[in-house]
């Protein structure tokens, strides 16, 4: 008896490991049998394919995705997105009802789950047995180039002025700020929207201050910004070494929200391309040393601060110059024209200054 139990204890626990092994394998088989029938549909509404499901059609790509959830049924996961120059975040259910303004989005809920948008992609996603029809790839194509774009009004910026006594050391490094031209301005500025990411008001902000200066956006060249060429095109972005041009004020916004952050590593306003950012390959460390060292350049550098555990941002963005740049001004406008409140504050950001916690 006990060399039954024993056999049971280790034997049971293989078979279900070999059966699930087993049924992904089957799983992944057929699922690359549907991404080849779903790649037909795309072709045969006149998608050009480019790589890993994305595709492009007058100059806008679309992209689908897979999963081979639910594992144990013949069916699976797909997401459809077609990329759109104007950023909104809303998602609509089946069997939920659908708000008047997003009522063109209403005929995809009869053969999918949820529909809407995240940022820059209208989307359709649900459990399907095979591929999309056509038509749904029209209706997101078509919904995609409406300018459905949130409207951003109200809120709470926040403004602070100088250095604090306690900067941390992953803010400013103790070499640093000695380097620093004796007419340096700082401020600091936040608009929290739930997240630590860029958001419109923030980019009109700098904007605002660049008074038409061009506008040069740090970012590591491993990532991937495909979202803004599905969306934007390739014409509206430019890419020299770690800057790049964005002439589109929704596209940094875009890239941001896509990769959760991995796309800000500063931004830098100046007449010409600053200097010392040549190398594609150029660490996201290394920015804001050379950053410093192109400050007398610049109009305006400005980048995004960690929290104080130095575990995520806080929200909370710096702009340092040695130009004579009107902050407070600056901001003063942009919340009239918004309807928002300016709060001055005397410590470092944290979210819950303008959002208080509620039990």
């Amino acid at each position: 008896m006990r060399l039954i139990g024993v056999s049971v204890l280790f034997l049971l626990p293989a078979a279900v490991i070999l059966a699930v092994w087993q049924r992904l394998r089957w799983k992944e088989r057929s699922l690359r049998a549907l991404g080849r029938e779903v790649e037909k549909v795309f072709s045969g509404a006149g998608w050009q394919p480019l790589e890993e499901g994305r595709f492009r059609r007058n100059e806008k790509g679309f992209k689908f995705e897979l999963s081979t959830n639910p594992l144990f049924s013949r069916s699976f996961t797909l997401r459809l997105a077609a990329g759109s120059p104007t950023l909104h975040e809303f998602e609509l259910r089946k069997g939920s009802p659908v708000p008047p303004e997003f009522r063109a989005f209403a005929p995809l809920l009869d053969r999918w789950a949820s529909a809407g948008k995240m940022y820059s992609e209208c989307y359709a996603a649900g459990v399907v047995d095979g591929p999309p029809c056509a038509e749904d790839l029209e209706l997101l194509a078509r919904l995609a180039q409406e300018p459905l774009e949130k409207a951003w009004r109200g809120g709470i910026f926040t403004l602070r002025e100088g250095f604090e006594k306690d900067v941390p050391q992953w803010h400013w490094r103790h070499d640093q700020r000695p380097r620093l031209p004796k007419a340096v301005q700082r401020y600091c500025v936040s608009y929290w929207t739930g997240s630590p990411l860029l958001n419109p008001p923030l980019v009109r902000l700098f904007e605002r201050l660049s008074e038409g200066w061009p506008m040069f956006y740090l970012c590591e060249g491993g990532e991937d910004l495909r979202c803004l060429e599905d969306a934007f095109g390739a014409a509206d972005g430019s890419r020299k070494g770690a800057l790049l041009r964005l002439r589109n004020p929704a596209m940094p916004v875009a890239a941001d929200l896509h990769t959760d952050g991995g796309f800000f590593g500063g931004l830098l306003v100046a007449r010409e391309r600053p200097g010392g950012f040549d190398d594609e390959a150029m660490p996201r460390r290394a920015f804001h040393d050379a950053a410093l060292g192109a400050l007398e350049s610049c109009r305006l550098y400005a980048r995004r601060l960690w929290d104080d555990e130095f575990s995520w941002y806080s929200g909370e963005y710096e702009i340092v110059s040695v130009s004579s740049l009107d902050v407070p001004g600056a901001l003063a406008e942009l919340a009239r024209d918004m309807g928002a409140e300016v709060r001055e504050i005397d410590r470092r950001f944290h979210k819950r200054i303008v959002q208080p916690l509620e039990y």
